[in-house]
């Protein structure tokens, strides 16, 4: 039987195998892509380099009959661009069989090193195609940018890790220095850049910083940063990832942490933008000292910008703020936090909190007396000579302000032309002593809370309510008061 059998059986392989040449064809294929370029937009260039975002596209056989492709990056091992083929990394893939009416996917990424340049590069290559002797390509396209590099050279436990970029000489000595960091090209920092005790960070211009990954910028106690941007030329804090995906993606990078100083050494942020991080401004007495008294330095706010922190936008603990134009938007937890002792002056603030990455249940604006020190211990504190006026407080939930206060201390505070989304009582006399004048769940009127505008409409309850103690501009540089005689509430002045 074995013997009728063994014919059979080489007969049947000889047949598969002319079926299977039979599923490819030999004669030239035009194979289609579901794009013809791929672009990354600006890649920062570092040594070593750091990946982008990975990227794909569509590789697909139009024809009935299979076909066998060798597909190359055109640039080789030297390439700032990496490829994968359907699972296999490499920079050349040979008889790579895609079946008819079938595809395959590629996948891309950037990884630039640093160029000494400070205007961007643009980095090219392509992947080559050859089916049957048909060669076809895609474009691959990046823009990379040198910066200034900081990475962390100290690793204390339980800090995080960090470099000192104001207050050390080339030896490591500690000094007192002013440093600039002029607006050449940008600053990018891996951990945390300290600025150290008696030094002093000035930041020109339209300066972009960068922090990566959980990093961020610390101004240790007694030392100052004046960031002092220009209506046209702000200063940018943000993610060192620039792919459109990272654009609005809140919690990319940790903060900036301002710790106390002595009257006089205040910290100016003018005209800046503050996006996308864990908390925007965190400032605060030294956590070692459990039963530190009020800050004297200041921070100083004035046409400051702050979104999509994924906890909060502004959180103090016994300091002194004063802020006007201040625009916080769509954070996880609490737009503004004041706790602990403090003094504040809030001028034509808004707050408007539309967090839409999950569920938030705090109040956008909350105010305390108290904190918990670093032994877990309740301090009460003195809240002095504090008052905010012609602001609004809006947002998605039913509760965006809250007052919570320790009956051993009574902070002398005044509310005074606000415009509060609340169910919380507004009637004590002595933080709103002009009742007709605080505004309780209206309308917001802004322009559009999808777009993120937070500009007000003509017909905004928010128009014509505040007084002329304010900045004589607003977050824009529009004259207050310019249509009616009477400027509006909030950061933004209504102009048509």
């Amino acid at each position: 039987m074995l013997k009728h059998l063994l014919p059979f059986l080489v007969g049947v392989a000889l047949f598969s195998g002319c079926r299977k040449d039979k599923l490819f064809t030999d004669d030239p294929v035009t194979l289609d892509f579901s794009q013809s370029e791929v672009l990354f937009d600006t890649v920062f260039a570092v040594s070593p380099p750091i990946g982008t975002v990975t990227k794909r596209f569509r590789v697909v056989n139009p024809n009935t009959l299979g076909v066998r492709v060798d597909i190359a990056l055109e640039g080789g091992t030297p390439s700032p661009f990496r490829i994968n083929v359907d699972g296999a990394a490499g920079t050349s893939f040979q008889d790579v069989e895609i079946l008819g009416g079938d595809s395959i996917y590629v996948f891309v990424e950037a990884s630039l090193d640093q160029s000494g340049q400070s205007t961007p590069l643009i980095h090219e290559d392509h992947i080559v195609f050859l089916a049957n002797g048909t060669e076809q390509k895609v474009k691959l396209v990046a823009w990379g940018q040198d910066a200034h590099y900081f990475r962390p050279t100290n690793y204390p436990a339980g800090l995080p890790a960090y470099s000192i970029i104001a207050g050390q000489d080339d030896l490591g000595n500690s000094i007192c220095e002013t440093v600039t960091w002029p607006n050449d090209k940008p600053y990018v920092i891996y951990g945390y850049a300290v600025v150290d005790s008696c030094s002093k960070l000035i930041i020109d211009p339209g300066v972009r910083v960068h922090m990566h990954g959980g990093g961020g910028l610390w101004i240790y106690r007694w030392g100052q940063i004046e960031a002092n941007g220009e209506l046209d030329q702000p200063i940018t804090f943000q993610s060192d990832r620039l792919e459109s995906f990272y654009a609005e993606l809140p919690g990319q990078w940790d903060r900036i942490w301002i710790n106390d100083g002595p009257a006089g050494a205040d910290n100016l942020l003018k005209n800046v933008v503050i996006k996308n991080a864990l908390v925007g401004v965190q400032c605060e007495t030294w956590p070692g000292i459990p039963d530190a008294e009020t800050s004297q330095a200041k921070v100083l706010l004035n046409n400051v910008k702050i979104r999509n922190c994924s906890a909060a936008g502004i959180l103090s603990r016994n300091y002194r703020i004063d802020a006007s134009n201040l625009l916080v938007s769509d954070c996880g937890q609490y737009s503004v936090a004041l706790t602990g002792g403090g003094a504040y002056d809030f001028q034509h603030m808004t707050l408007a909190n539309f967090w839409s990455y999950g569920i938030r249940n705090t109040p956008a604006f909350i105010m305390t007396n108290t904190y918990a020190d670093i032994t877990g211990t309740t301090q009460v504190r003195d809240i002095v000579s504090s008052s905010f006026k012609n602001s609004i407080i809006h947002g998605a939930n039913t509760n965006e302000f809250k007052l919570e206060f320790n009956s051993l201390a009574t902070p002398d505070i005044d509310f005074d032309r606000m415009m509060l989304k609340t169910d919380q009582p507004t009637t004590d006399l002595g933080f709103f002593p002009f009742q007709d004048r605080i505004y309780r769940n209206q309308n917001h009127g802004f322009v559009s809370v999808p777009d993120r505008n937070f500009h007000l409409t003509e017909s905004a309850f928010a128009r014509n309510k505040a007084d002329g103690s304010g900045p004589f501009n607003d977050l824009d540089g529009v004259q207050r008061g310019l249509l009616d005689g009477i400027p509006d509430l909030g950061c933004y002045e209504y102009a048509p």
